[in-house]
């Protein structure tokens, strides 16, 4: 089924059936359920962090961490209400479904590809191709949309390279070192924990960071429960994971390690190793490089229209929430 048809389906069951009307706790002191969607990546840093140091429990939440299907299957979790939050990175799918009238905005600022930081996500080329393309680049790993695709684009472009002329194809990032030496696949486009691993098996060719410097690739998404309905909790919500960005950001320390080791599944020196990627201290979110990435994904025909900034983002959240900025 179809990106699109998936969302109208989704959107249909809202209009005929209403949204879930479990009861409002706001009244009382009962322990808050909150689902949020997860992969073992180091960009949910923070949430694991909120989660391992207790800082969801003491605003009274119960956090469940809930495996992470395909794209378009977690966004229409997130429109129906199976899942209050969705974390991760941006796609062309998400801001269609706001376009359409969905109950989802961002709340909140997640990793930043960050000037003249390490390499989070970048190209990977296999032995024997040089760093100018030679022999020429047949086939890449990439997604088919969203965040990866178009930052894709943007890195080949500053080689005079479009990734239209390539095969594009899906490889598991376990799996990706070994399909780089044997030469079957020339290039991957693959972010932390993989890359550190997937690099030592061919070139760190192209990073991210170069290409598009301040590009806002992840956010923190909230469904109609945490925006509307249970809007406190949200804010609770949003207090934890503020706490926890400020532990992250003391950077690679003995506790954080292990407890991103932990959620990723890596081991600890691996996880030293790797890179992590930036979070600003009060989550805000840099519109103008989401502006430019859903003009691109319009012009690709991955979106009928673009969405404006009110429409897309409920600010208030984490102006609400964010510590203040001296």
């Amino acid at each position: 089924m179809s990106i699109r048809l998936t969302l109208r389906c989704a959107l249909t069951m809202l209009v005929a059936f209403g949204c879930d009307k479990s009861p409002d706790p706001e009244s009382g002191d009962t322990v808050r359920k909150v689902r949020v969607s997860f992969e073992q990546h180091i960009i949910w840093g923070p949430l694991m962090i909120a989660k391992a140091e207790g800082f969801f429990r003491e605003e009274g939440l119960d956090v469940e961490f809930v495996s992470a299907l395909e794209v378009e299957e977690t966004l229409v979790a997130l429109i129906t209400g199976d899942i209050d939050v969705r974390p991760g990175a941006l796609h062309a799918a998400f801001l269609s479904a706001v376009a359409r009238g969905a109950p989802v905005r961002i709340a909140a600022g997640m990793g930043v590809i960050a000037p003249g930081s390490c390499t989070y996500f970048g190209i990977v080329l296999r032995p024997g191709i040089d760093t100018a393309g030679r022999p020429a680049i047949r086939n890449i790993r990439t997604s088919l949309d969203g965040s990866t695709r178009y930052v894709v684009s943007r890195m080949l472009a500053s080689r005079g390279m479009a990734l239209d002329g390539m095969e594009t194809v899906r490889v598991e990032d376990v799996l990706l070192p070994m399909v780089l030496e044997n030469r079957s696949l020339d290039a991957a486009a693959v972010t932390e924990p993989a890359l550190t691993r997937v690099a030592k098996a061919g070139t760190l060719w192209l990073s991210a960071q170069d290409a598009v410097p301040g590009y806002q690739w992840s956010v923190l998404a909230f469904g109609e429960r945490l925006l509307v309905r249970e809007r406190d909790t949200g804010l609770r919500f949003l207090r934890a994971y503020h706490r926890a960005i400020a532990q992250y950001r003391q950077g690679k320390t003995d506790r954080n390690v292990a407890i991103l080791a932990d959620g990723t599944g890596e081991t600890l020196e691996h996880t030293r190793e790797a890179c992590w990627p930036t979070f600003t201290a009060d989550s805000r979110v840099n519109w103008s490089s989401i502006d430019d990435f859903q003009r691109w994904a319009k012009a690709q025909g991955f979106m009928d229209r673009t969405v404006s900034l009110d429409q897309a983002l409920d600010s208030t959240l984490v102006a609400a929430t964010a510590p203040a900025q001296r």
